[in-house]
């Protein structure tokens, strides 16, 4: 029994598909099943979870990291919490019965220290990669780096990025329609003779195994547990190439909640009206991510309407972002009901609310009218009116993107009835409308 623990000890994987982090944001998820989950990994990140089969199979538990040398709490036999001091004696024993001793001998590598994740990049700044040998990076977006065929440490290597890059691994050689770069190292016999990262577009990626390529921007991939001179071998890219994209200035709605995010360092995001996934939900670079969406085809976390899901919903959030129905009635009920799940400091992003045109303001939408942005702009100045302890400005990109934060504002003084003419007038004055240049002076990102 202990002998087959010692040998799934460390064998879990990070979940979430694509190679991204899970949206709950932890390391892994152990299923109730009838083994003892044991992870020791690297750098002393350690886990226990004791599970199993039967009545309660659908319950699930998150495993946590634990900082260097310490246990995260796992689950008892009873699937009650199991406390740091019986899951130290726990491992104490598997100690003393000798079952775990690849583990117990280990000598963590001189990175260890490193595992902790490190901050997401600054908005303005240039884009970055990172490299990590003990587990994905919560916060970015990360591809799983493999060789099912090499025994020596390669299952919890991850090249992550602060925004999605569309990068894809292949251990089965190139994939077909995308850019590829062959990674090798000559002396190991493991396998290493098809493996390839692959873009969607040319990054400029070079691969070198003998040091950084002089005048390139390189990032250094190791596994620290491969003999094979693992040590040497460097993903490089030019300085000036479209890898190193400047972020700012958003073109976007994504541009804008991305550079959002990395200001407030927001890990919760809510987007109202979903739609496709790589419309925009994707980019999204925030750990915990909900959408919302009645329309199934979209495959939604939550298939319902915006009503339906704020009267069920118990949870919080640091970013939302509302692209629902666009028009005043429920661009306003969206609105309410994201204030009262807005976490301190959080911020709203309302898309849509500066029309140019009378019609792609008309409701219900004219036939064959293609950029169509609906009357949401009357709630968003109605709330100007009524609120005072808000901050609202609208962006001049992406069609209006309006942020709302907790803070102070003069209340606007509008007419009885709202009417495109009148917003034409005092476009200005009542979407408190700003350039893309004052909103990045507002991040600092310039």
């Amino acid at each position: 029994m202990l002998r087959s623990i010692a040998q799934i000890a460390g064998s879990g994987k990070p979940a979430g598909a694509h190679g991204r982090s899970p949206e709950c944001g932890s390391v892994g998820t152990v299923k109730l099943g009838i083994v003892l989950c044991a992870q020791l990994g690297r750098g002393g990140t350690q886990s226990i979870g004791l599970t199993w089969t039967g009545p309660r199979s659908r319950m699930a538990t998150r495993v946590e990291p634990a900082s260097t040398g310490e246990l995260s709490n796992g689950i008892s036999s009873k699937g009650r919490p199991m406390n740091r001091f019986r899951t130290a004696w726990l491992v104490v024993f598997l100690l003393a019965s000798g079952s775990v001793p690849a583990y117990a001998a280990k000598k963590k590598p001189a990175h260890a220290a490193a595992k902790k994740p490190t901050a997401p990049a600054a908005p303005g700044k240039l884009e970055v990669l990172r490299w990590s040998s003990a587990s994905w990076i919560p916060g970015m977006f990360c591809t799983k780096v493999d060789e099912p065929t090499d025994p020596h440490g390669w299952n919890d290597n991850f090249l992550c990025s602060t925004r999605d890059l569309g990068l894809r691994w292949s251990s089965l050689g190139p994939i077909s329609g995308m850019v590829c770069t062959k990674f090798e190292e000559g002396s190991d016999p493991d396998g290493w003779g098809d493996n390839f990262l692959c873009a969607p577009r040319d990054y400029g990626f070079q691969w070198y195994y003998d040091g950084p390529l002089k005048g390139m921007q390189c990032l250094k991939i190791n596994e620290p547990e491969d003999p094979h001179t693992w040590n040497d071998n460097f993903l490089c890219w030019p300085p000036a190439g479209p890898l190193n994209a400047v972020v700012s200035p958003p073109r976007t709605r994504t541009d804008v909640l991305n550079l959002m995010r990395a200001k407030h360092d927001y890990q919760s995001y809510l987007e109202v009206g979903q739609g496709g996934r790589d419309q925009n939900f994707d980019a999204i670079g925030c750990r915990i991510k909900i959408g919302v969406d009645p329309d199934r085809k979209w495959n939604a976390a939550f298939q319902m309407t915006s009503d339906e899901f704020f009267a069920q919903n118990k949870q919080t959030f640091d970013l939302i972002f509302i692209n629902g129905v666009h028009d005043a009635g429920q661009v306003a009920r969206d609105i309410a009901n994201s204030l009262k799940v807005l976490n301190p400091g959080g911020s709203i992003v309302v898309h849509d609310c500066n029309p140019t045109t009378v019609e792609q303001q008309t409701v219900p939408k004219l036939p064959n009218q293609a950029d169509w942005k609906g009357d949401g702009w009357k709630a968003w100045v109605q709330l100007r009116a009524t609120h005072d302890d808000l901050k609202m400005f609208t962006i001049n990109v992406d069609g209006g993107c309006g942020i709302i934060t907790r803070g102070k504002q003069s209340k606007l003084k509008l007419p009885v009835e709202l009417t495109y003419q009148g917003l034409d007038t005092n476009r200005k004055a009542w979407l408190n409308l700003i350039e893309v240049d004052d909103f990045l002076k507002d991040t600092g990102s310039q």
